[in-house]
């Protein structure tokens, strides 16, 4: 149970926030340490400090336990406490029985409720998660001005920064009008977070020339014309809302964006998580042959 819940806080974590050095994987890296307090526990491994519940003891990241989801604070924050608090319902039935036999009963929380955005995403991750197995999954609440949802990243043993944001897109301009929104993106050219992306990276740039091929590309079979990335603007594509290519040569590198429209039927998504992840699904479905060559190789070259 202890690294159970270890996993489950760490997914929690932005993935901009993971310690260098150190593995992005859940697994815990060294010895798993774990604490009991009045109302709270921590835990620790070799990169990083969990704390559950209440006092500010120093930990590297501060989680609420509250009997509904709730908005802690104003953030952003990159570390310290969580934005969002942690309820029963977010972490299952064996993990929540656990927690009430060492710190006791979640504690009733006074901010704004988060509960739509939460079971939102809940459906997102039901829903996409047979299509990515062994992708990790990181939520980001408050990193970006324009979204909020998950960042799911391809498995490590890829040595690849790819990933999938799937959660609320808006203008910045227009917080309050939020819709499905989803990116399939890998990291810019040369632009690293930390020094063991060097090689993943570089390993990206091949991985999207052969996706981008106007013969063989996987993203290519997407595309009504097989030149698509000859030039640097948007190709529609034909799946439901307004799902677009975007070449290499755009310097913005999502290599596919896709946003709900109205058209398919969705005013308000949090009112709607099950059409939303459906939606979702749709899209990842429609993306599996280009997911299934970022770890395979193409035409005589490995990834590896």
């Amino acid at each position: 149970m202890q690294e159970a819940l270890f996993r489950r806080l760490w997914q929690e974590l932005d993935f901009d926030d993971h310690p260098y050095p150190g593995s992005h994987a859940t697994t815990p890296q060294g010895e798993l340490k774990f604490t009991t307090h009045k109302g709270a526990v921590s835990l620790s491994d070799d990169r990083i400090s969990f704390r559950l519940g209440t006092g500010n003891d120093g930990e590297t990241s501060i989680h609420r336990w509250t009997t509904e989801p709730t908005k802690m604070n104003e953030g952003p924050e990159r570390l310290g406490e969580h934005r969002w608090s942690i309820c029963p319902k977010d972490i299952g039935l064996n993990l929540s029985a656990f927690l009430a036999v060492k710190i006791g009963p979640p504690t009733v929380g006074d901010g704004e409720s988060v509960l739509q955005e939460r079971v939102l995403l809940g459906q997102i991750r039901n829903s996409l998660s047979p299509h990515l197995k062994d992708w990790t999954w990181h939520l980001e609440v408050d990193n970006k001005q324009d979204r909020t949802g998950w960042y799911i990243r391809a498995p490590e043993s890829w040595q690849s920064l790819f990933t999938i944001f799937a959660g609320l897109g808006w203008h910045p301009d227009t917080p309050d009008n939020k819709h499905g929104f989803l990116l399939f993106e890998r990291a810019p050219p040369g632009e690293l977070d930390r020094p063991d992306e060097d090689e993943p990276n570089k390993l990206d740039a091949l991985r999207t020339v052969a996706l981008c091929n106007s013969q063989r590309g996987a993203l290519t079979q997407l595309a009504s014309d097989p030149i698509w990335s000859h030039e640097a603007k948007p190709h529609q594509i034909k799946l439901p809302g307004d799902v677009q290519l975007w070449p290499p040569s755009m310097d913005r590198w999502p290599l596919l964006v896709a946003r709900q429209t109205g058209e398919i039927g969705i005013e308000n998504p949090l009112g709607n998580p099950k059409e939303v992840a459906e939606w979702m699904s749709e899209i990842v479905t429609a993306l599996g042959p280009t997911i299934s060559t970022l770890s395979t190789k193409i035409d005589g070259l490995s990834w590896q």
